[in-house]
């Protein structure tokens, strides 16, 4: 007897259910997207996805120093939820997660590096199942891509076409194989200094450039192209013609595109003209304060001493570089937002605006992404806008990245994913409320935050805990402070309390034994 996969077990009774009596709305939505009356009248979306991205890195969230406009126009025609948290501590778990609606445990993704089970249900599924048709370009990162050949074969996933590129120039990927047709030395500009994780490995690339070293560890330089040969805008520009050829060929079909950004995730390359943009522009300080490093463990008073060397004039560099990538991206999102106006749909498109996590950007003294339990890493950016979502509204209630699913499938009317375990925002975006603690994992420890406080453990019996209420820059690690034990046990019961809550409900249980 055939094995079926969980995803085909989760068609066969969708299936069944749209048969049954009770599920008798369902059976009518179906029969009209069978019959193509329903297919026009369900509406595009177009999930953009960048990396490294924080929530306050769009203007309109409060962030006057950001120079992006187009992400300002979605903030004010949507809803911008300024509490999204990351539920993993890197790339790959978070993104695993966006698409299915699980967490790192339950779909077994919990770092970089390991597959994406092909059997997980995700967004996609669901979608070209109800009749939309798929694509995914840029960075998707659902497999490890430091060491493989970037021309085998890769799972669909449920897309039905796929131009993949999870590094900028680095890979011999769809991007790469573009940057060739275009000529060597629109190649070797494109080029950026390879991860160092995948030197180890040994991966295939073309070594016909090495960008300039990083200065104190940070890694920045003009991009040397064309504006118009960049990462993000080959993203955008694979984005868009998709939109032109679905809404031409298909122009009773919805579409789903995955538009997957890989700024501002470092070696920060942004071009001169974005660079340009931030010419003179004063930064927020950053959120430092010289007592916190004697509080916190000494693995990462190692990591905040090594920033601490670091001048500032360098972190105010840096900052530039960062935040002139994320314009960079704000350009060609509205390229794509042009291109689904010129197609006559931007009235019947879902637009929705995330990240994987954020970036520290100096503050604590860090840089880069990990499992420290920082907002600056935590706090991701989510937007959603278009059709029968409120404008201008914003919602710091606390919400994370599985959510994003659960939330599509109700404003398109669909069941949830049996497995599911995000909850729809819908009820927020119309001033609700939605969850008393996010949760954040890893192999190395568990974070779990509250509105009140923070509690991170390690898997060596490490902690760390900030009240929030009294030290919302979290500069005050009081894990050890034994005036602080019962807020100490309340969080370290409550994350107990989570791990119990959270445990993977699938399979299901079928029968008494």
């Amino acid at each position: 007897m055939k094995k079926h996969s969980r995803r085909e077990f989760a068609a066969l009774a969708s299936a069944v259910g749209l048969l049954s009596g009770v599920q008798a709305a369902v059976a009518t939505a179906q029969e009209r997207s069978d019959s193509g009356s329903d297919k026009a009248r369900l509406p595009n979306i177009v999930l953009i996805t960048t990396d490294h991205m924080r929530v306050d890195n769009i203007g309109a969230n409060g962030a006057s120093h950001m120079v992006t406009p187009v992400l300002d126009g979605l903030v004010k025609r949507g809803v911008s939820f300024t509490m999204c948290n990351t539920v993993g501590v890197a790339c790959s778990p978070n993104r695993a997660s966006l698409m299915s609606g699980r967490y790192p445990h339950s779909h077994g993704v919990m770092s970089n590096g390991i597959k994406m089970p092909e059997d997980e249900v995700t967004l996609t599924h669901v979608l070209r199942d109800r009749g939309y048709y798929t694509g995914q370009f840029g960075k998707l990162h659902f497999w490890p891509h430091s060491a493989r050949n970037h021309r085998e074969y890769h799972p669909p996933y449920g897309f039905h076409q796929m131009r993949l590129s999870d590094e900028p120039g680095n890979y011999d990927d769809a991007y790469g194989r573009w940057l060739n047709a275009q000529g060597t030395d629109v190649r070797r500009k494109a080029n950026v200094r390879m991860p160092p994780a995948a030197r180890d490995y040994g991966s295939r690339r073309p070594e016909i450039h090495t960008p300039p070293e990083p200065r104190h560890g940070l890694q920045m330089y003009v991009f040397e192209g064309e504006d118009d040969t960049t990462h993000a805008h080959w993203v955008a520009s694979e984005t868009v013609g998709f939109i032109e050829e679905s809404t031409r060929t298909r122009p009773d079909q919805p579409f789903f595109t995955h538009t997957g950004f890989y700024a501002p995730h470092p070696p920060l390359n942004p071009p001169a003209s974005q660079l340009d943009r931030y010419e003179g522009r004063k930064f927020p300080p950053r959120k430092t304060d010289p007592e916190e490093i004697d509080l916190v463990p000494e693995a990462i008073a190692a990591r905040m001493r090594q920033g601490a060397a670091i001048s500032e004039e360098d972190w105010n560099e840096y900052r530039r570089y960062f935040y002139a990538m994320v314009s960079n991206v704000d350009r060609n999102i509205g390229r794509i937002i042009d291109a689904v106006q010129q197609a006559g749909q931007l009235e019947n498109t879902i637009f929705v605006v995330t990240s994987d996590h954020g970036d520290f950007l100096g503050d604590h003294n860090l840089r880069g992404k990990s499992s420290l339990p920082y907002e600056g890493d935590m706090l991701i950016p989510l937007v959603f806008a278009g059709p029968d979502i409120p404008e201008g509204n914003s919602s710091a209630e606390l919400c994370e990245i599985v959510d994003v699913m659960p939330t599509l499938m109700e404003l398109l009317g669909l069941e949830q994913t049996k497995g599911n375990q995000g909850i729809s925002l819908v009820p927020a975006m119309n001033g609700g409320t939605t969850k008393d603690a996010v949760f954040m994992e890893g192999f190395a420890n568990q974070t779990l935050r509250t509105k009140e406080a923070l509690y991170s453990c390690w898997r060596n019996g490490q902690e760390m805990l900030f009240d929030l209420r009294n030290d919302p820059d979290q500069f005050r690690n009081i894990a050890q402070v034994a005036q602080s034990k019962a807020l100490l046990d309340e969080m370290r019961m409550r994350l107990l309390r989570t791990n119990m809550a959270l445990i993977d409900p699938l399979p299901e249980r079928v029968a008494a034994y």
